[in-house]
């Protein structure tokens, strides 16, 4: 019997994605300290580098229907991971300002999604239900949380060892591995397929009922309200003088926690009514980021503590619900693909969620600006009186989207049980953050 090889490309693809996390730390150093970003700049470099996050319904199309040399896997997964390594390369040689620094984050993101769509259609045809659906994206996450824990700590030791440019060198040399599995992988020829903008359009269409816009509604607010974004990091740098080493200490920590949320999720929680579940996300994810303003009001110092030790008391148990919050998001977006144009949907319906992210970013800087929350610099003082109410906004923001839970589709894994497995999803049946102050990650 001839293996399957997407088996391997599926968690391979996402561990690699994880392990670039090397360059996590490096970046929030690089930026404050090497190219002297405001913390607005930061914001938006967050929001651009989501770009090629939110136009994947094009990779989609591409990879469903534009054959190259009648592969539709290999040159695709190929060039995906030159242009991911392409984009850390330049960060380490050549970056000197932040427009240098768009460039590269946008070279090396259209490389990690184009890479991800290649395994999103394959995840998407088989989540036929919920249950499904939850162990694969489990699957999934769980290939980036090992990468990312694997090099987590290291991430911040590397930095004071040898810079942050340096660091990104040798990140570069992850991606090339996603390019070396596509070389070795097994791909047989494939017709192309006619194209038809209106079958598309009309396939696309059926997908979006009632139930499943509403989702898309829910799944966009949820995304795009406000971040405190880079203001909490420099406040860490500048006021509690967290060194790249105690970053990566706190990054390990998030990621090994954010493991334990992806197992809670497949051994407790995927049967769990979808509505149910999600209100008490929110209501979790409000009240487990409370301890971030407790390091703005000292309240380390009320219990004893030093702010290093409350910062990973924090991470240590708000980690598992980045996880837990995230891969219902994913579950939803796998269901309500329609057969045939799976990769496309999926990308659509992520792209939906990226967007959202990005506005997430945008309002944070919004947020910093408007209450002239900035770090030193050689002319000006730092001023982080007001960095309180920038995380008040941002946590309390993420009420915003609980009046809709009611609007969306509910069921549990138990309830599937008894279906074919080869049906299809209809309206009725569909189903619908990590460390500190960072978001969740695109997918």
């Amino acid at each position: 019997m001839k293996r399957d090889s997407s088996n391997l490309l599926i968690p391979f693809v996402y561990f690699i994605a994880g392990a670039t996390g090397l360059a996590s730390v490096a970046s929030t150093f690089f930026f404050k300290e090497d190219l002297a970003l405001s913390i607005q700049q930061v914001q938006i470099l967050g929001s651009i580098s989501i770009i090629p996050w939110s136009i994947k319904p094009l990779y989609g199309f591409l990879s469903d229907r534009r054959p190259i040399f009648t592969l539709r896997r290999k040159p695709y997964l190929f060039l995906a991971g030159l242009c991911g390594s392409c984009g850390y390369f330049l960060l380490s040689l050549w970056v000197q300002s932040f427009r240098g620094a768009v460039l590269s984050l946008l070279l090396s993101g259209l490389g990690f999604a184009l890479a991800d769509v290649i395994v999103d259609g394959i995840v998407a045809e088989r989540s036929r239900n919920q249950k499904i659906a939850g162990k694969l994206q489990s699957i999934c996450r769980g290939a980036i949380m090992t990468g990312a824990l694997i090099v987590a700590y290291i991430s911040g030791i590397l930095v004071e060892q040898i810079g942050a440019r340096n660091v990104y060198f040798v990140t570069a040399f992850l991606p090339l591995l996603t390019s070396l599995f596509a070389l070795i992988l097994r791909e047989e020829a494939g017709e192309v397929a006619t194209f038809s903008l209106k079958d598309t359009y009309q396939n696309i269409k059926k997908g979006f009922t009632p139930a499943v816009l509403w989702s898309a509604v829910f799944l966009f607010i949820w995304r795009s309200t406000p971040s405190s974004g880079g203001s909490l990091s420099y406040y860490m740098i500048d006021e509690l003088h967290f060194s790249p080493e105690f970053f990566g200490r706190l990054s390990l920590i998030g990621h090994a926690m954010g493991i334990v949320g992806v197992v809670i999720f497949r051994k407790f929680l995927i049967s769990v009514p979808l509505k149910k579940l999600l209100f008490w996300i929110i209501v979790a994810s409000v009240v487990l980021s409370l301890p971030s303003i407790g390091l703005v009001y000292g309240w380390y110092e009320i219990l004893g503590m030093s702010p290093k030790m409350f910062a990973m008391a924090d991470t240590f148990i708000s980690g598992p619900l980045s996880e837990i919050a995230f891969l219902p998001l994913l579950v939803l977006v796998a269901r309500v693909c329609p057969k045939g144009i799976e990769a496309t949907m999926f990308a659509l319906l992520a792209s939906i969620m990226n967007i959202g992210l990005a506005l997430s970013d945008l309002g944070g800087a919004w947020l910093v600006t408007v209450f002239d929350v900035r770090q030193a610099t050689p002319d000006i003082a730092a001023n982080y009186s007001n960095i309180d109410k920038v995380l008040w906004i941002a946590i309390l923001s993420s009420f915003l989207p609980m009046p809709l839970i009611r609007f969306l589709p509910d069921i549990s894994a138990s309830d599937e049980e008894h279906l074919p497995s080869e049906s299809s999803p209809s309206a009725e049946k569909l189903v619908l953050a990590p460390l500190l102050d960072e978001k969740i990650e695109v997918v």
